[in-house]
């Protein structure tokens, strides 16, 4: 880049020559041309930079509290936990994050959600989570306004100065819930306009749910494990999500799921599982890699925009072993051979080397691993592939075939 500048410099001085500018005149003419070069040059490569960041970079996540007053609730005061990407103050300006507000299930505080805040954050997401009526006594219609308050209120700490998210709020908003919460988000979807509702394991509140849900618009998904016993399916998440407003939404049973498992341990929501949900088939880790591997691509497709990761959530939807699934949705074709792609991963478990063999005569274009929380770590495009460098753990591995793509679950030890 210096000798590109030196020899614009050069040219420009030729031209000056050649056009009689006094002498006198060149070091002050051309100090300015270089400084103003410099500029134009460095404004570019900032503006190179941010592009990418805003694309690939895996953002540091921090943290801070703050408590708002809802001025049409008698200055209800509204505490929450704000989980933001740590960017320079220089990108403020150019790098806005869609939000996800966070509702939390019966007595469940912030740590029992930290895998969201981790998993979505880096992702370039902010995600506030709304504690309040954290107690045995919450009222569930407060908190459900909550909820609806918040979406407003975080949007405007994009013009509060002295705000942590002064500068990168985006105008996209996703209202997402576990339990208690979900149930909450879905009412106050009701009240607000977002771009989707996400649940999960959502419960029937202590007032009239389903009318409420018949007014949410909005796409939405309900996720829902079959060995859920403290709100069973039946009793809960399907009258839920059959009576969403919504011309598209989801309904995702995690086969062998639990009520707890999206979120980490918690004592009082880890006791009540015990005490009714006793058809559990899969782990924690797992429940949590398979609700991620929808989420992300959802809230990617619908918070960014980007319609290749619509197309990975309706292929892994048509495609996973893990769940079955119905929808109301207009879905785009997309293009998959389960049936005639015939693919061997091992050994499984492995330490070492992974082998993807392809019957009929397919290529391999590229596959990825996922961890636990559905993020990407590794990735490749040989039919052999050294996971050493990866933790020991379960995995999902998206293979790329042509216009196919096929999910598989390796296992890695040590």
């Amino acid at each position: 880049m210096t000798n590109y500048l030196d020899k614009m410099l050069k040219k420009i001085r030729l031209s000056l020559q050649k056009y009689n500018f006094q002498n006198t005149l060149y070091p002050t003419t051309l100090t300015k041309i270089k400084y103003i070069m410099k500029k134009v040059l460095f404004s570019i490569l900032s503006i190179l930079f941010v592009a990418f960041s805003g694309i690939a970079q895996d953002y540091d996540v921090s943290s801070s509290s703050k408590t708002f007053r809802d001025a049409s609730r008698r200055n209800r005061r509204v505490n929450a936990r704000i989980y933001y990407p740590n960017i320079s103050r220089e990108n403020r300006s150019e790098i806005n994050f869609p939000v996800i507000i966070l509702g939390h299930g019966f007595v469940m505080g912030s740590d029992a959600y930290e895998n969201f805040y981790d998993t979505l954050v880096p992702r370039g997401y902010i995600v506030v989570f709304v504690n309040t009526e954290g107690s045995f006594f919450a009222n569930h219609d407060a908190y459900s306004k909550d909820l609806a308050f918040m979406v407003a209120a975080i949007q405007a700490e994009n013009n509060n100065s002295g705000s942590v998210l002064s500068g990168i709020v985006d105008d996209k908003t996703a209202l997402i819930g576990h339990s208690m919460g979900g149930g909450a988000a879905t009412v106050a979807a009701s009240m607000v306009e977002v771009e989707t509702l996400v649940t999960f394991a959502p419960a029937l509140l202590r007032f009239d749910t389903l009318t409420p849900a018949s007014n949410v618009s909005e796409d939405a998904i309900v996720f829902s494990g079959t060995a859920d016993g403290v709100t069973p399916p039946d009793e809960h998440h399907i009258p839920i999500y059959s009576n969403l407003g919504s011309s598209c939404k989801y309904l995702i049973n995690i086969t062998g799921g639990a009520h707890c498992y999206y979120a980490n341990s918690n004592f009082f929501c880890d006791f009540g599982e015990n005490s009714s949900s006793g058809d559990i088939q899969i782990t924690r880790a797992q429940q949590q890699a398979t609700t991620f591997q929808f989420l992300n691509s959802w809230l990617d497709y619908k918070l960014k925009g980007n319609t290749n990761a619509q197309q990975s959530f309706l292929i892994d939807l048509a495609t996973s072993g893990d769940i079955t699934s119905e929808n109301t949705c207009d879905n785009p074709q997309v293009t998959y051979e389960p049936e005639t792609v015939a693919i061997q991963t091992f050994p499984n478990p492995t330490n070492k080397l992974l082998n993807i063999k392809i019957a009929n005569d397919y290529e391999l274009s590229k596959v990825e691993f996922y961890n636990q929380t559905g993020r990407l770590v590794h990735s490749s495009s040989t039919n052999q592939v050294d996971v050493s460098k990866l933790r020991p753990g379960h995995y999902l591995t998206k293979i790329y075939i042509g216009e196919a793509t096929i999910t598989k679950k390796v296992v890695i030890q040590r």
